[in-house]
């Protein structure tokens, strides 16, 4: 049985991420990669024990996240904004 390799287009499709998140990874050396014939590949078992050294580093990350209810901002929170300048760099008097 041989080994799978994987393009950057498909596995950012697996991993639900941009091709071009995937190569900058690659190119970082963030994720396990190689180039074939001048080309960015990526061996599927390799990123399946990349996946889960990261899971398990991490173990707080990922998996499921408990609700936290919502709380809109009272009426006491306002957003205040900065004078905007008027015409050629005047300000607010």
């Amino acid at each position: 049985m041989s080994e799978r390799f994987l393009t950057a287009s498909e596995l950012a499709e697996l991993l639900g991420f941009a091709p071009g998140t995937i190569v900058d990874w690659a190119e970082a050396g963030t994720i396990p990669a190689f180039k074939l014939g001048g080309r960015l590949r990526f061996r599927e078992s390799e990123v399946l024990g990349w996946l889960e050294e990261r899971r398990l580093k991490r173990p707080d990350v990922g998996g499921e996240v408990a609700p936290v209810p919502f709380q809109s901002p009272g009426p006491r929170r306002s957003l205040t904004a900065a004078p905007v300048p008027l015409r050629g760099g005047e300000q607010h008097a």
